[in-house]
């Protein structure tokens, strides 16, 4: 006798709705946002051209991967690699810091939560800001700590939490 298995229907709840066109075209029940009062889509932070940040992961509580996304008008350096306008950091235990340098005109890093998921077929996915996905955002002295929810309907804000702090210039930081 074979074990019995969630019919598709019952599969598919689970699964965030993902959408190649604008949100316009998603299903009024997808175009829900955060429930929980203060919390936000995205994050923008004041940063000047060449400004180094450091990305520290401090834990996740799901069985999607999590990852950060990071966005500027001009890009993001991540070790020796330039990104055109940003960057999505996956995490990972093992290297629970990067350092990245920010390239920008306008003067705003742009940071939101994505995660990775696999659909009924196994197709591996990566969504961000659908749902009832987003981040509560708590001001530090070195910077930001972000508390994520993902795309999930459980408003526990503990599926992935990580910090953006800044640290110098790029240009000090080559002197020293």
């Amino acid at each position: 006798m074979m074990p019995s298995q969630p019919i598709d229907d019952e599969l598919r709840r689970l699964v965030p709705y993902s959408s190649r066109g604008d949100a316009s075209k998603l299903p009024h029940t997808r175009q829900r946002g955060p429930r929980v009062a203060g919390a936000v889509l995205q994050h923008g932070i004041e940063a000047r051209d060449g400004e180094v940040f450091k990305l520290l992961f401090e834990s996740t509580n799901s069985d999607w991967q999590q990852s950060v996304t990071l966005v500027t008008d001009k890009g993001i350096r991540l070790g020796n690699k330039n990104f055109r306008r940003g960057v999505t950091i996956h995490y990972d235990p093992s290297h629970p810091e990067s350092l990245f340098e920010v390239r920008t005109k306008e003067g705003m890093l742009w940071v939101w939560n994505s995660w990775h998921y696999r659909d009924l077929q196994g197709s591996l996915h990566t969504a961000s800001q659908l749902n009832y996905a987003g981040m509560i955002v708590e001001m530090l002295s070195t910077g930001f700590r972000y508390r994520c929810n993902e795309g999930r309907d459980d408003d526990d804000y503990d599926d992935l939490i990580f910090r953006i702090e800044r640290t110098q210039m790029a240009d000090s930081a080559s002197a020293k």
